[in-house]
């Protein structure tokens, strides 16, 4: 009787593995009809089957690059699409995991994370200065070793500015100036 039980139940688990199966296959042919669809519009297109060929080549170096630092190596040889689908749930695992840890944990990494990138910053700051001083000083020994270049010839000196030129105000002007005011007062 147990026998049977298992039985039933086992061909009840194969049916609904059946259903979902078919749920999956039906998803996939409504995606793959989709992207038919987009890639008849794409081709339609002012791009040229070469382009389209070099950007989705360029594509799928990008996504299994960033697979290849999230997941690691692409051994089972998956399709551009189907890597992204893994570093989505990828993605999605560690969101869920972030969600889980306290608040104050990921203040103390963020901090800390903050203070690494500043000592980062600094020594490398200080790396650049050191090679502009290791620059300025082989500049100088290389100017120090070399020929002194004697100048020939007289020196040139460039002229001097004339002295400035004071306008002496003519007496005789102020005085008809005053002359012309006495005018204006008396006859007007």
């Amino acid at each position: 009787m147990s026998c049977a039980l298992n039985k039933d139940r086992e061909i009840e688990q194969l049916k609904m593995l059946a259903v979902t199966l078919q749920a999956n296959i039906v998803k996939e042919e409504e995606t793959a009809a989709d992207l038919e669809l987009k890639a008849r519009v794409f081709s339609f297109g002012e791009y040229k089957a070469d382009v389209q060929d070099k950007m989705l080549v360029s594509l799928h170096r990008k996504v299994l690059e960033v697979y290849r630092r999230c997941i690691g190596e692409n051994e089972a040889n998956l399709g551009t699409l189907q890597m992204l689908t893994v570093i989505e749930h990828q993605l999605d695992d560690l969101l869920e995991c972030l969600e889980r840890v306290p608040p104050g944990k990921i203040e103390q990494a963020e901090k800390a994370k903050e203070k690494e990138r500043r000592m980062r910053m600094r020594e490398e700051k200080i790396r650049q200065q050191r090679q502009l001083q290791e620059e300025r000083l082989q500049r100088a020994l290389a100017r120090a070793q070399a020929d002194i270049k004697k100048k020939t010839g007289r020196r040139l000196i460039f002229r001097s500015e004339p002295p400035a030129f004071k306008e002496k105000e003519d007496e005789d002007q102020g005085l008809i100036d005053k002359e012309k005011e006495e005018l204006l007062y008396y006859f007007t």
